[in-house]
């Protein structure tokens, strides 16, 4: 045991005199948990880390990642507990990763970075049989730690016993770090930021043991953890940039649910705001994520985006974070050659109400990047040329269409390719805007050179994909070619969202219910776009009869449904 941490707490079972006080009853989802093994002289090990933070902002409240510095590469930060997590994991080369520790592959829990776009989404949508939740406090004077646990089954464990682990982790260690340039963006002021780093587990190497694993079981614990001064010979001295991860698992591998521990205050707060360009919609969707730092649930939520006042009806349940979306912004693809979208938006989070009362905020203004790319405006079909290196079935692109929210080419490089220069046509059967995402799922990218020319031979972009782990780029095609979607609907578009529509089959008129609802649109089975809205119903009148798709985009994410015309 080691000799800093106090066990304050009792192991506590499910009984009629035990009530959890914060963790939710209800079965979830899972969250995933990314664990990516680095170190400071790894050359790539920075597409590794971009990758993390990429996916943490895709799914904020649902990924987290831990940066484990281990192995020969990592010459600091490293810790007691790296070599025993690499050695189980069957880490051999860097950087690499494990997802929730799950074998996807085979009976091996380790994958390359890259493949962390294909399995998180996978993970997201795995049933959790159990709940997890914290609440930190820090005491700034004496520097006092505690961890309150909370874990509740709504299902029960494949195994009898469970193992609850508590990590401690570090963000914004500045230094050096081989490799910088392939993540210039985490440099500042010429030094790499060092981010969610492991520093120490509360736990110990593999977690505390949860004997009763049954639903209905309730778990709690209560840890005591004196930060020290420094830790592994990096200072802290800014306790704002520790964090705690916890996490359980079936055994020392399978993680069945993650979540942060909240850091309890007097009033909740915004600790996130972001964009999520993957709706199918000519523009991207901002969002932000309410930390509720309270013993009490909050809702009607009031922000000001922009200087123009905005509330959500969301309630957000004690020691709890909720993403909130704001109004879509939507682009307007100029019939330019080549467009360079560039936008901001700053956002207060200004009030809520909580016990029936008002809570006042004098927070303060968040401005953030909403907008960021580049869209080009061409005649089609165009021809996308791709260099492999080596391992070619390491990459792989999508085309897809706006207009249908379908995706009509998805492509991997197959292994008689290596070292080779392969052309594809990209020939949409609609005009429209489309976007193009690559993405190297080794994260090393590929040896040579990544182009798009269009019908007349002109360059739309040329770019060594040395660097390449995911890039999209976005293409108004002026022209119809032949090829029609892979399906109907965009693939990996579809969130946990309830939608009903009724009647349905029906003869005209379709009425939606859909919290949060901001806009809609019918598909018909070849993907073209037959009607769009953003009220509650649907006139499918002037519509043949036949199947049709619905698309909403709500709140909280995109949501189908097949309709039957008659």
């Amino acid at each position: 045991m080691k000799k800093n941490i106090l066990f304050l707490g009792l192991l506590l079972t499910a009984s009629a005199a035990v009530a959890q006080t914060f963790v939710p009853t209800t079965p979830q989802k899972r969250n995933a948990l990314i664990e990516e093994y680095t170190g400071v002289n790894c050359q790539y090990c920075p597409l590794g880390h971009k990758l993390v933070d990429e996916m943490m902002a895709t799914y904020p409240g649902h990924v987290y990642g831990i940066n484990i510095h281990q192995g020969s590469f990592a010459s600091r930060y490293t810790t007691q507990w790296g070599n025993a997590l690499a050695q189980q994991a069957g880490i051999q080369g860097y950087p690499s990763s494990t997802l929730n520790r799950h074998a996807f592959k085979g009976s091996s829990i380790q994958i390359d970075p890259g493949e962390n776009y294909r399995y998180v989404p996978q993970v997201l949508q795995m049933d959790a049989p159990v709940n997890v939740a914290a609440v930190v406090n820090i005491d700034p004077e004496t520097r006092l730690m505690t961890v309150n646990v909370e874990v509740y089954y709504t299902a029960n464990s494949a195994t009898d016993f469970n193992l609850l682990n508590v990590a401690l982790l570090q963000s914004n260690v500045f230094s050096s770090q081989a490799g910088s340039s392939y993540y210039p963006e985490n440099m500042v002021n010429g030094q790499y930021n060092h981010k969610h780093m492991l520093r120490d587990l509360l736990t110990g190497q593999w977690g505390d043991t949860i004997s009763q694993t049954t639903a209905g079981s309730f778990f709690s614990k209560e840890y005591a953890y004196v930060v020290p001064n420094t830790l592994g010979g990096v200072n802290i001295t800014n306790l704002d940039d520790l964090t705690v991860l916890v996490f359980v698992c079936e055994n020392h591998k399978e993680v069945l649910n993650v979540t942060e521990a909240v850091r309890a205050a007097d009033k909740a707060r915004l600790s996130y705001v972001g964009v999520d360009q993957d709706v199918c919609v000519v523009g991207v969707q901002p969002y932000v994520t309410v930390e509720n730092c309270t013993a009490n649930p909050i809702s009607n939520l009031a922000f000001t985006v922009d200087g123009t006042p905005l509330t959500s009806s969301k309630t957000i349940a004690a020691y709890v974070s909720d993403t909130i979306h704001l109004p879509l912004y939507l682009l307007d693809p100029l019939p330019a050659d080549h467009q360079h979208y560039s936008a901001s938006r700053s956002v207060v989070f200004s009030g809520y109400s909580s016990n029936g009362q008002t809570v006042s905020l004098s927070g303060e203004e968040s401005t953030f990047s909403i907008a960021d790319f580049d869209l080009y405006t061409a005649p089609g079909p165009l021809t996308l040329s791709i260099h492999y290196d080596g391992y070619p079935t390491e990459t792989s692109f999508s085309l897809l269409g706006y207009d249908s929210c379908a995706y009509y080419y998805e492509n991997t490089g197959l292994s008689n390719q290596g070292n080779r220069t392969v052309e594809y046509t990209l020939s949409p059967s609609t005009a429209g805007v489309y976007r193009l995402r690559l993405t190297d799922v080794g994260g090393d990218g590929v040896s040579g050179t990544i182009s798009v020319t269009d019908a007349d031979g002109n360059t739309l972009f040329s770019r060594n994909g040395s660097s390449l782990s995911r890039w999209d780029y976005y293409f108004n095609i002026t022209t119809p070619g032949t090829d029609g979607p892979q399906s109907p609907v965009g693939i990996g578009e579809v969130a946990d969202v309830q939608l009903s529509a009724y009647p349905n089959p029906t003869t005209g008129i379709v009425y939606i219910d859909a919290e949060g609802l901001r806009s809609m649109e019918v598909l018909d089975m070849s993907g073209r776009m037959a009607l769009r809205s953003s009220l509650p119903t649907l006139d499918l009148t002037a519509l043949p009869a036949g199947i049709y798709v619905l698309r909403v985009v709500t709140d909280d994410g995109v949501a189908v449904k097949r309709i039957v015309k008659k």
